[in-house]
């Protein structure tokens, strides 16, 4: 009798269970008068967006067969486009903090910030990111949080410590005495063998991608953004380790000669790249490396009344990059560099980049190339491309709507009105 009990209450709860699973995977249908796919250089309409559980399962032109048996999100005249991507953000950075304020702050206070970033970077229609560097390890938490579903935010990959010779842009002993100096973990490493040894570090601590400053910077104390900081066997030595632990290298550089040497270490990608020319730019079109330009940053910390709190050192040199780096992304596009979108936010509000896209435009780009710097290219520069970045089946279904053409105004980008990550909506904006 109590085998016969005991069968009985496993076939109800099985009974119960299994309508449950099958439910889990639900099936909807996304309708839109325009769909920008992330790979076509046109768009296209209307479009049915077939979705099943977090995946896009297929996408269609005409209605599809079995539409009434599907969830409808009507769109409207709206139109539709992979979510965005940025390739340069400090998604735990507080913005507009002094120094001394600063020095003071814990990582529990970035942490909260973090938390309010990830959240405006998803809804400005951002649903993946490369966060380039962040202390004490906020970067992996935010990540890992937002993975489990415990907080809103796109989908990331991290670098943890930046990699900085003594002395260089993330050398945080640059800005004090060496009384005031501890033990803490920062990406400080000089030579080949310590170089190696911080980026076993970081992988172990979590990090997707290692970011190294291959020259100085302009919100640093104390360095020249155009002279270069690591060596290039120093360079090499952090992309090979990087490589056999397969991860990609993001390299911060301002001056033509870091440019150079780190794409010809290997890097995957030079970000800013300010003094880039053209000799720099056949370099990076050679290697196959990716360009990240960061072109909107500087007019936040050059806004006027200085909101940022920037120190007068900074915004010199603030003023002198200022001159080199719009000329630098049009060596880039005349010689065919593969750009990819990337901002800098978190030296400016998280949710405010899309600003960096009527730029690009103003620059030579056409809104269609600007789109997929931010999309397909963005994808494949983060070896994600399987993964995000187009509107195909088995890509998860991330995706942003607007509310009028951006070929025709691409600050439409500048108002993303609806926004979905892995088929949940987190933003609806349209009235629907």
């Amino acid at each position: 009798m109590r085998r016969a009990l005991t069968l009985a209450l496993i076939t109800v709860a099985c009974a119960a269970v299994a309508p449950a699973h099958a439910q889990a995977t639900r099936r909807l249908v996304i309708h839109a008068a325009h769909l920008i796919d992330g790979r076509s250089n046109t768009a296209r309409g209307p479009a049915w967006v077939v979705v099943s559980g977090d995946t896009i399962e297929s996408v269609h032109y005409a209605a599809p067969t079995d539409l009434a048996a599907l969830e409808v999100v009507e769109l409207g005249d709206a139109t539709l486009l992979p979510g965005l991507i940025d390739c340069h953000t400090h998604l735990s950075a507080r913005v507009g903090v002094s120094p001394v304020e600063r020095f003071k702050s814990t990582a529990a206070r970035s942490a909260i910030a973090g938390v309010n970033n990830v959240r405006a970077t998803l809804m400005a229609g951002f649903t993946t990111c490369r966060d380039v560097g962040g202390g004490e390890l906020v970067d992996v938490g935010l990540r890992d949080a937002i993975n489990a579903g415990e907080i809103p935010g796109p989908r990331m990959q991290v670098a943890t410590w930046a990699l900085s010779m003594t002395g260089g842009h993330g050398d945080p002993g640059n800005a004090v005495s060496y009384h005031w100096c501890t033990d803490l973990a920062t990406g400080v490493a000089d030579g080949p063998d310590e170089v190696r040894k911080k980026v076993r570090f970081d992988i172990q601590q979590g990090a997707d991608l290692i970011k190294i400053l291959a020259t100085g910077g302009v919100l640093s104390p104390r360095d020249n953004p155009q002279h270069t900081a690591y060596s290039m066997e120093e360079m090499k030595t952090a992309v090979e380790e990087a490589a056999r632990q397969e991860r990609f290298v993001a390299a911060h550089t301002h001056g033509k000669q870091g440019i150079i040497w780190a794409s010809n270490a290997g890097a995957r990608t030079v970000d800013h790249a300010s003094y880039m020319d053209d000799e720099a730019a056949r370099v990076l079109r050679r290697n196959g490396t990716y360009y990240v330009p960061t072109l909107y940053v500087v007019e936040p910390i050059m806004a006027e009344g200085n909101p940022l709190k920037i120190q007068e050192e900074n915004l010199a040199k603030a003023r002198e990059v200022r001159t080199h780096m719009r000329s630098a992304f049009r060596s880039a596009l005349r010689n065919g560099v593969k750009i990819t979108f990337g901002t800098d936010a978190g030296v400016f509000p998280h949710g405010t980049q899309t600003r960096e896209f009527r730029i690009y435009v103003e620059e030579g780009m056409t809104p269609m190339q600007a789109i997929q710097s931010a999309t397909r290219v963005a994808a494949e520069c983060m070896g994600w491309e399987g993964k995000v970045g187009t509107i195909a089946p088995g890509r998860y279904a991330d995706l942003v709507a607007v509310g009028a053409d951006p070929l025709r105004d691409i600050t439409e980008l500048e108002h993303v009105k609806w926004v979905m990550k892995g088929g949940m909506v987190y933003k609806n904006d349209l009235g629907r």
